[in-house]
């Protein structure tokens, strides 16, 4: 038997609304995940991408990564991953993660599909992996499946790695590809991308999106109250699959409070006091709509303890965009705005380009996407 971990979309070096502690967050849920691999003796580590934050990471959150890999070269653990989104470099450039192969960290699927055989507790293993594929490469990507679905015909053990978004788990607009596209020969497939958590087990083969290991934004805090942050414990045996969701305990308690000037200070109140699972402050983000005395509101809600508190946004009237079922991409959002594909686009790439970058740098970022000279 074989046993793995499969995490996906750490976001390493996301600073969530300019916090440090959140920045800190991420850190923490992802060694959680490597300490929980190692406690359970898993044999290697899949990663589905978005790794890093951004395809050109931090000092800081190289060297997060750096530290939990030395802690699995240590243990003579690997870690296989692909490339999201976030990961692949906007211009010419390395990919990130690919610096640490000297601890064992091993790239694969940067251009397409790529398989390799490992063999762990006397168990070959096809193991393949797709990076994320957008643009231009999109056009490939069902021949890629294909493709590796006549690899996986010929092992009895078989996993494949892709970062993709998969029409139903976000709406069609945000997808490069629909389930009845995958590849059916393998025995797990391990995808990334979508944040909210699927483990699919009663269909053959076992699907899963690990879902990310820290909210990103507040689309994700209802599947986050309902089924936590997670990552995924897989035994592979004889080509038979046993998969079950872990649980993080160190992701802070994220909510939101869309309340009136009469009840915001209640509805709070009932939502620092719920059960939560760690003691770090949660985090709270406060809509209040109609006429408020925003002094009171601003004092009352500095004066709470034990929590830390988004906003208060003051709306005189409900005011929001036209919300498809389940957005999660940000790219959904830019698309609601603008109602234009290519502008949504081009928003979404100068977003991602400079978000971690100091306003010199991002204003040269600007001219460049914009091709002004």
């Amino acid at each position: 038997m074989a046993r793995f971990l499969h995490l996906s979309d750490t976001h390493l070096g996301y600073k969530q609304y300019m916090m440090d502690l959140r920045e800190e967050d991420f850190y923490e849920s992802f060694n959680e995940a490597i300490d929980l691999g190692l406690e359970e003796n898993v044999d290697f580590f899949v990663h589905t991408g978005d790794l890093f934050d951004t395809w050109s990471p931090s000092n800081r959150a190289m060297n997060e990564f750096k530290k939990a890999m030395i802690k699995l070269y240590k243990k003579n653990k690997t870690m296989y991953l692909i490339m999201g989104d976030h990961d692949r470099p906007k211009r010419t450039d390395e990919i990130a993660s690919r610096i640490f192969d000297f601890l064992g960290v091993k790239l694969l699927g940067t251009e397409g599909l790529q398989s390799i055989v490992i063999n762990y507790g006397n168990e070959d293993i096809l193991l393949s992996g797709i990076s994320n594929m957008k643009g231009l490469r999109k056009n490939s990507l069902v021949e890629q499946y294909r493709k590796a679905d006549v690899e996986a015909k010929s092992y009895r053990n078989s996993i494949i790695m892709s970062h993709q978004g998969v029409s139903p788990y976000l709406i069609a607009e945000a997808c490069e590809v629909d389930s009845k596209d995958l590849p059916v020969n393998y025995k797990y497939l391990a995808f990334g991308h979508v944040h909210d958590s699927y483990l699919i087990t009663d269909k053959y083969p076992v699907f899963s999106y690990a879902g990310s290991t820290d909210l990103n934004s507040t689309n994700e805090i209802k599947n986050f109250l309902r089924n936590g942050k997670s990552v995924n414990l897989v035994d592979i045996e004889k080509g038979k699959i046993d998969a079950q969701r872990i649980k993080l305990k160190t992701t802070r308690y994220q909510n939101t409070v869309s309340s009136d000037f009469a009840n915001y200070l209640e509805d709070t109140l009932k939502i620092i006091e719920a059960p939560k699972s760690n003691e770090k402050e949660p985090l709270i983000s406060v809509t209040i709509h109609g006429e408020s005395d925003r002094d009171e509101v601003k004092s009352k809600i500095k004066a709470l303890d034990h929590v830390i508190i988004r906003g208060p946004v003051f709306e005189k009237e409900v005011k929001s965009i036209e919300e498809k079922p389940n957005m999660s991409k940000l790219q959904d959002y830019f698309r609601a705005y603008f109602k234009d594909d290519s502008m949504a686009q081009l928003a979404e790439n100068i977003f991602n380009s400079i978000k971690n970058e100091d306003s010199e740098t991002s204003y040269r970022l600007i001219k460049e996407i914009m091709q002004v000279e």
